[in-house]
């Protein structure tokens, strides 16, 4: 999505009233309420994590949850990597995120980082439909070949899990995953677009009753068929945004992120 004072179409100008952003007045546009909910969580669903980096401070060391549920996140590190604050964030306003630029890895020497939550099981939804998602903005050539992008997610690929990336460096196509438990296979839904363009996006993942959603800036832009009984419960690990981890080959994201969330219903 593009940010307050931005040109943007019907839609998208829509989306931005209803994420807190104003203008047409002439005023000077405020910053949302910390009580806000990012757009795209349905009125009946329960907001469980929402990471809004307006508080944040450079470097970052940790994020509030405004969801009030107190699921802080902290910042993690290695080779010198860190996430740096942004201001301002997506609205125009508050603050947002960094994550280090693209670095080609020798001997493990690559900066790497990431925010880690909690390993909550409130963030395990099992059967039940939940939505997740982030403002993301990144360039083309922030996105390598030689491994994904990971925005969000919590589990890995030898457990249940689910995930928001762009793994198409490309296209800068996202994509959105869903596992159950033992690394069974995945069900994995691209977006028909990319969003690699240097302008912010609203990504979000949905699951519902017999489907996996992508919508970009509050369009479904792709869609797969997920059994009713699929239970997605990553038990015992931690949700993350910006990378798997901060470890070597950790699928790291070098663009900037808004409003990472989770909810449920």
């Amino acid at each position: 999505m593009q940010g307050c004072g931005r040109t943007a179409g019907a839609a998208a100008a829509a989306l931005i009233l209803i994420a807190g952003c104003e203008g047409g007045s002439g005023a000077a546009p405020t910053a949302a309420p910390s009580t806000s909910r990012p757009g795209a969580v349905p009125r009946s669903a329960e907001l469980r994590l929402h990471w809004r980096f307006d508080e944040v401070t450079d470097p970052v060391t940790e994020v509030a949850d405004a969801s009030g549920e107190g699921r802080t996140g902290t910042a993690i590190a290695s080779s010198g990597g860190r996430v740096e604050a942004v201001r301002p964030g997506h609205d125009g306003v508050g603050g947002a995120v960094r994550f280090p630029a693209v670095c080609i890895e020798v001997d493990g020497r690559c900066p790497r980082a990431a925010i880690q939550g909690p390993a909550d099981p409130a963030l395990d939804p099992g059967t039940a439909p939940f939505t997740f998602g982030v403002r993301v903005r990144v360039e083309r050539a922030e996105l390598t070949p030689a491994h994904g992008s990971n925005l969000m997610q919590k589990g890995s690929s030898l457990t249940s899990q689910w995930k928001l990336q762009i793994d198409d460096a490309r296209g800068g196509r996202p994509s959105c995953v869903v596992r159950a438990a033992g690394g069974a296979p995945f069900t994995l839904v691209r977006a028909r677009a990319g969003v690699a363009d240097g302008r912010w996006h609203e990504v979000v993942c949905r699951r519902t009753a017999g489907e996996l959603q992508i919508l970009v800036d509050g369009e479904v832009v792709g869609a797969a068929a997920v059994a009713p009984g699929l239970v997605v419960a990553p038990a015992g690990m931690p949700v993350v945004a910006g990378a798997a981890n901060a470890a070597i080959r950790n699928d790291q994201f070098h663009g900037e992120l808004d409003e990472v969330f989770f909810a449920v219903g």
